[in-house]
C-alpha cells in the first residue's frame, strides 16, 4: 500500500493510545516523495536562557515505497519513538542510540511489532522515480577521495554556489546540469549538504549532462562538449 495522511493520522492516534498512553502531542503530518527515507520526524529547536525548547513537530512519510500495512505502521511507531524521546527530554548518545533501541526493543516484544533502526532502500526502490526533471547538481570531491552529490533547489543556487566552496574537507567542486532520472533519488537541498555516492555510479549517469558556470547573477552552460568523466570534480 501507499500511505496517505488519513492512514498516518489514524495510526498515530491508535498507537499513541495503545503504546504511549496518550502522552504524545499530535504533530503535523506530511507526505513526501523522498526515496532516501520512509519516515522522518522534524521539529524546531529554540533556546531560552540556555534551555532548549522543542516544538513545531511534523512527521513526514514517503509515498515513494509500496509496503504492507504493518510495515507502514512500524514506520509511524519508529517516528513516534523519536517524538517520545524529544518530548520526555530523554538523553541519548545519537539519533538511534541506546535509549531509542531500548524503547524500540520493548515495544517490539510487548506489542509484536518489527520496528527497526534503519530500513535501507533497495536499488529497485531508489530507481522507481523515472520522472524527467531538470537538476542543478553540485558534485564535490572530498580530501579522502569520496564524491558528494547535491541536487540544489533552483531558488538557492546562488547562495549555495558560495556555501559549497567552504564545505569542510572538500577540495574541488563542479556544477552540472542533468535530466537523468537517477538523480531523483537525492532530495533537493536548500542548505549545504552532500550525499555520498560512488564515482562510477555518478559518471554512468552523466551522459548528456552539461557543465555549468557562474557569471555574476547568471548561471550558464559551458559552451563545449564534455565527456561524462570530465564532469567529475
Amino acid at each position: 500500500m501507499i500511505p496517505d495522511i488519513l492512514f498516518i493520522k489514524n495510526s498515530f492516534s491508535h498507537f499513541n493510545s495503545l503504546i504511549f498512553k496518550e502522552e504524545l502531542p499530535e504533530p503535523r503530518f506530511a507526505l513526501t516523495k523522498a526515496h532516501t527515507f520512509r519516515g522522518k520526524l522534524c521539529y524546531r529547536v529554540s533556546h531560552s536562557f540556555s534551555v532548549k525548547k522543542y516544538d513545531d513537530f511534523e512527521i513526514r512519510i514517503s509515498t515513494g515505497f509500496d509496503l504492507p500495512k504493518s510495515e507502514w505502521e512500524d514506520v509511524v511507531i519508529h517516528e513516534m519513538i523519536h517524538l517520545f524521546i524529544v518530548v520526555k527530554k530523554i538523553k541519548d548518545s545519537s539519533s538511534h542510540g541506546p535509549a531509542f533501541r531500548r524503547i524500540m526493543t520493548l515495544i517490539n516484544r510487548s506489542h509484536g511489532r518489527n520496528i527497526v533502526v534503519s530500513a535501507r532502500s533497495t536499488e529497485e526502490q531508489l530507481d522507481a522515480d523515472k520522472r524527467i526533471r531538470g537538476h542543478y547538481l553540485c558534485l564535490a570531491k572530498f580530501n579522502d577521495g569520496r564524491l558528494g552529490v547535491a541536487p540544489v533547489t533552483k531558488t538557492r543556487i546562488f547562495s549555495l554556489w558560495d556555501d559549497f566552496q567552504k564545505f569542510p574537507n572538500v577540495v574541488s567542486i563542479r556544477w552540472i546540469g542533468s535530466t537523468d532520472p537517477w538523480f531523483n533519488r537525492f532530495p533537493r537541498v536548500m542548505k549545504a549538504k552532500l550525499y555520498i555516492a560512488k564515482s562510477e555510479d555518478v559518471v554512468s549517469h552523466l551522459k548528456g549532462a552539461v557543465a555549468l558556470e557562474r557569471s555574476g547573477n547568471t548561471i550558464r552552460t559551458v559552451n563545449r562538449r564534455c565527456y561524462p568523466d570530465e564532469l567529475l570534480p
